[in-house]
Formats: structure tokens, C-alpha cells, sequence
């Protein structure tokens, strides 16, 4: 199976397709994926934006090194920061909500499975 850590802004570009938690190829064969941080995605989509880091972190209520740790994998996305995002976004609060539960799932699966 090809690995790739998959965006939203990279899918098109590589023709695939994201559809109930599934990636999958132009043939419908489904496509194994690196598990991410949403900050990775986070930080992805505000330089897509050409946003400032100090400035989204005044926008979210956050000090700009947590939306550095946010970014490193170091802090998690909270629901509070989830709704805060898709205001400031427009990207789901869910969408935030299922990254950060997909990632969290993924190490724990991992855990399980080095135990």
C-alpha cells in the first residue's frame, strides 16, 4: 500500500478521494495513511492562508508558543479551541474534534498493540 500523510490541500492533488474516514484511490482501493497531528494540518492551513502565527494565536485566545506546541504535536485541540478555529477558519469544529479523536485513537491502538 502507498503511505502519505494526507491534507485536504494535497487529496485532489494525488486523486483521492476522503469519504467516512476512508482514503481511497480513483479505483476505490482503499489507501493506507500516516496518522497526523492536527496541528500539522493546523499549521498547513494558516501559511496556506498566509496568516501570522502571533496573529491567529490573538484571534483563538491562545499565547503563540501553545499554538506552537499545538503545532509540534505537543498539545491537543480542545473543543474550546475547535470552535474557536472554525470561527476564525471556517473549518468544522467537528472536523478539528475528529482529527484530534482519530490521532488519539491511533496512538492508543499503537500502545495497545507495543504492550
Amino acid at each position: 500500500m502507498k503511505k502519505l500523510t494526507i491534507t485536504t490541500h494535497n487529496l485532489a492533488q494525488e486523486g483521492l478521494y476522503f469519504m467516512d474516514n476512508q482514503v481511497s484511490d480513483h479505483t476505490g482501493k482503499e489507501i493506507e495513511i500516516e496518522a497526523f497531528h492536527p496541528g500539522e494540518f493546523l499549521k498547513e492551513e494558516i501559511e496556506e492562508r498566509c496568516m501570522l502565527k502571533k496573529d491567529v494565536a490573538k484571534a483563538i485566545d491562545i499565547l503563540p508558543h501553545h499554538l506552537s506546541e499545538i503545532f509540534a504535536g505537543k498539545r491537543n485541540i480542545s473543543a474550546v479551541l475547535a470552535v474557536r478555529l472554525e470561527k476564525l477558519l471556517g473549518i468544522s469544529s467537528h472536523y478539528w474534534l475528529g482529527m484530534q479523536m482519530e490521532y488519539d485513537l491511533f496512538l492508543a491502538k499503537q500502545a495497545e498493540t507495543a504492550a
